[in-house]
């Protein structure tokens, strides 16, 4: 079977699917078959590149309308309608997250997941809403009910979305449920339909789902990994990427694996479909995260690659050359904020464009994790850094401009073996910084070239039969340090137990072997053996500091505070593509409850809550958080490390219990951490619930499946209450305390009570009880969250604040209690 050649320039397109017809891209992947491919020629009209700005990171594809009006929602809970020269149309603001594309319907309307579990219906003229299903509504629940898979529309206008809360839903037109199927974990692949209507979609339970239009199932596919990526389906195969790094092309009617192509890395972005003259399926592109655009043949064999250099997540789309050339451009976005555009034949860059932001605190947030949509005149695609860019078609080839570069545009050598710096956000940068903070942690990346690629390589992390010169690192002048090699093995750690010395300049030498081959287990690589060797030096000053003390001031009815947000956790490769958009979600207030010291040193005591926007824009304690936690270290000057080692963060909704946080960076005055914070965090991989064996398989276990080891970076933002005030005619009349005794646990309760004439409504606080040693005020090491209760008294005030004490817990002698009121200490007792 074939189909029909793609039209010249179409006014109305031909969608099999009940779309809007003149749209040049109205869902995830423009067709049914969600083969990412655009009839329209790349013929520049003369215009310029523009950009929008949201207010956090863009990870989901716009659709594009019959106008040129663009859809995109925003990790800042937004949905947007932008007018063709990027100006804001209306916004639909939803209850959290949206990462998932949109879908234009025939009618008129647009359709699109959030995060906050419904799927809405909008009106496209003016964002009027029409219907709103609520995935709470039908199916068993797991974890959240956030819509993070694209929604699809089927052919006779069902609409399909898959949902974190392990189901995947069919919903009528009108928005009533048709079925649920559910699957063994989240669901964020977009469907793709054969023409007897079944569908084809991907899921974290590392399965293929073929279902027929009724639910039932017909067959499933498991690969080793999770599925992320949707179908493309034409009439002879089903191609899809999985986790565990391969590519593959299913039979329709079976599942049977026809053949798989594998990569360096796991596949999280979906396929496009080339086609030859008769409309039949000559070429496959897709990109891996281990930075590499693949091209291969309807039979699996490579037409080429192309190397980018940064982690590819995003889905390749296609579209047809300018008048007088021949043949296809394939455009895609890369982790290094460049958008290609690479000529479809051979994978010659073309050109390329770079999105990332000259703001320095914004520049490290620079992922294009989604994916580019094609319009009549140019690509448009989202970023971490919450910018939807619009393109030209060839504006680069046209207009000089510092952010296009015509053809490669790339400065790697084509030999070589060693060491490059690895920045908090995740981007390798050819030359070391000079400076970096005093308080920091050091990334490098392992990067081997030869004949002009690039090679799997890695450094040995194997748990046993370690060669004694495999890895040596050392430093001048010395200071104490840990060095942890990645559990993939292409990155090296390096933490200071400490704050370098400001103004002191640094030389850090690496020498080492490297490995290549193996045994492939999934994304997990087993053995190898030694290719080669590799010596790498850097010299580096840690930077003066601004201020000679802790630059956050409190007073008697008032804390110092700052907004913690912007969390993005680049490594290891794997940890964006399963909750980048979940990082970027966080906003908490951070409280100094207790800053002790002098000359220019000392410890620090925080209290940490989750936070959300109230009507007017303020951020305010969020009661349905998951998160209050003490943070404590040290500051120099103002250079800060703070740690806390109990906390349990959901990833895609999976309580991954950390058992080391830690924040480094410099405070400003005004609780704005100047660039270069970073973060870090690890666990024991089997601790977390439900996919622990499964992320060993991943290749995410330092040792195979020791530890989970992140870092990350992230923004802080000045916080001028209320949270951090002294709540007016709130006080606290007692505090009983009952300790833990044998097997059995304690407890410590706080009464508090509202003067006449005030209030404080429990349903708007998040009231906190924190243990301290009342000589250091080092906080007992709990999970705060999970063992603090609170009681509101008749008229909804609050009333008591309980901390359960597991048996377990291990308690100072001399023992104090602050109770908290959001993030304000009211007040500190002697226990014992």
């Amino acid at each position: 079977m074939t189909t029909r050649p793609p039209l010249a320039d179409p006014g109305v397109f031909d969608y099999a699917a009940p779309v809007q017809a003149d749209s040049p891209w109205p869902t995830f992947r423009r067709d049914h078959r969600n083969t990412g491919r655009s009839p329209l020629r790349a013929r520049y009209h003369g215009d310029r590149p523009w950009s929008f700005q949201t207010g956090k990171g863009l990870f989901s594809t716009p659709v594009i309308d019959g106008a040129g009006v663009i859809y995109i929602g925003s990790a800042d809970h937004i949905f947007y309608a932008l007018y063709p020269d990027g100006r804001e149309k209306w916004r639909c603001v939803t209850g959290e997250i949206i990462d998932s594309a949109g879908a234009l319907l025939a009618g008129g309307d647009v359709v699109f997941p959030s995060g906050d579990g419904l799927l809405r219906r909008l009106r496209c003229a003016d964002g009027a809403l029409v219907w709103a299903f609520d995935a709470r509504t039908a199916g068993r629940g797991r974890y959240n009910n956030w819509w993070e898979g694209n929604v699809a529309v089927g052919p006779d206008g069902t609409l399909y979305a898959g949902n974190t809360n392990f189901n995947y839903y069919a919903i009528h037109p009108g928005g009533a449920l048709k079925w649920v199927y559910p699957t063994g974990a989240n669901a964020w692949s977009c469907a793709a339909f054969a023409d007897d209507g079944t569908l084809f979609w991907g899921s974290n339970d590392t399965r293929v789902h073929a279902v027929r239009p009724d639910g039932a199932r017909r067959w499933t596919r498991r690969t080793l990994g999770f599925i992320a990526a949707s179908a493309a389906v034409d009439a002879d195969a089903v191609y899809l990427g999985s986790f565990d790094s391969y590519f593959y092309a299913l039979d329709p009617a079976t599942g049977r694996v026809r053949w798989r192509h594998k990569t360096g890395d796991h596949i999280y972005s979906s396929a496009a479909l080339g086609v030859d003259a008769a409309g039949a399926t000559d070429a496959i592109f897709f990109g891996s995260t281990d930075g590499v655009l693949y091209a291969l043949r309807p039979d699996g064999a490579r037409l080429w690659t192309f190397d980018a250099g940064a982690p590819i997540r995003s889905s390749p789309a296609l579209g047809r050359a300018p008048e007088g050339e021949a043949g296809w451009i394939v455009y895609f976005g890369a982790g290094d904020g460049r958008l290609y555009a690479l000529n479809a034949a051979d994978g010659s860059p073309r050109w390329s464009w770079n999105t990332t932001p000259a703001d320095p605190e914004m520049r490290d947030r620079n992922d294009l994790n989604g994916s580019p949509a094609l319009g009549r005149t140019g690509v448009y695609i989202g970023g971490e850094h919450g910018q939807l860019w619009y393109v030209p078609y060839d504006y680069p080839l046209h207009a000089p401009d510092p952010r296009g570069a015509v053809g490669a545009g790339g400065d790697r050598p084509a030999e070589g073996a060693g060491l490059v710096y690895v920045s908090p956000g995740g981007n390798a940068r050819a030359e070391h910084p000079a400076e970096l903070p005093a308080a920091t942690l050091l990334t490098y990346k392992l990067v081997v070239r030869q004949g002009g690629a690039t090679v799997p390589a890695r450094l040995y992390r194997a748990p046993f039969f370690r060669p004694r010169r495999a890895l040596d690192v050392r430093v001048r002048p010395d200071f104490p340090f840990r060095a942890e090699v990645s559990a993939d093995g292409r990155y090296l750690h390096v933490f200071p137990e400490g704050f370098l010395t400001p103004g002191q300049t640094y030389t850090l030498t690496v020498e080492g072997d490297y490995y290549t081959g193996g045994l492939a287990l999934g994304n997990l690589t087993l053995g190898g053996r030694r290719a080669g060797r590799f010596q790498s030096a850097f010299s580096f000053a840690a930077e003066p500091a601004a201020y000679p003390d802790w630059p956050l001031a409190s007073a008697a009815d008032e804390v110092g505070a700052f907004e913690w947000t912007r969390l993005a956790a680049p490594i290891p490769t794997m940890l964006p593509s399963l909750n980048q958009i979940g990082f970027d979600y966080l906003d908490w207030i951070v409280g100094v409850i207790d800053a002790r010291g002098s000359g220019g040193a000392g410890r620090l005591t925080a209290w940490a809550i989750g936070a959300r926007r109230d009507a007017a824009g303020t951020l305010v304690a969020d009661p349905a958080t998951d998160f209050r936690l003490p943070l404590s270290g040290a500051w120099r000057e103002d250079a800060f490390i703070l740690t806390n080692r109990d906390f349990r963060m959901a990833v895609t909704g999976i309580p991954i219990p950390f058992k080391v946080f830690q924040l480094r960076g410099r405070m400003g005055v005004d609780g704005r951490a100047l660039p270069g914070t970073t973060a870090y965090a690890e666990t024991d991989l089997l601790s977390i619930p439900t996919f622990g064996p499964l992320l060993a398989l991943a290749g995410l276990g330092t040792n195979v499946f020791e530890k989970l080891l992140t870092t990350s970076t992230y923004l802080t933002r000045p916080y001028a209450g209320p949270a951090n005030r002294r709540p007016a005619g709130l006080s606290v009349e007692a505090v009983t305390f009952d300790p833990p005794l044998g097997p059995h646990a304690g407890r410590v309760e706080a009464r508090l009570k509202s003067a006449p004439g005030t209030e404080y409504p429990l349903a708007r606080h998040l009231p906190g009880l924190l243990l301290v040693d009342a000589a250091t005020g080092e906080p007992a090491p709990l999970d705060y969250h999970a063992n603090l209760t609170a009681r509101a008294d008749a008229a909804g005030d609050l009333a008591t604040v309980t901390l359960n004490v597991p048996a377990s817990a291990r308690l100072p002698q001399a023992l104090d209690a602050i109770i908290l009121a959001d993030v304000f200490p009211l007040a500190r007792v002697r226990l014992r």
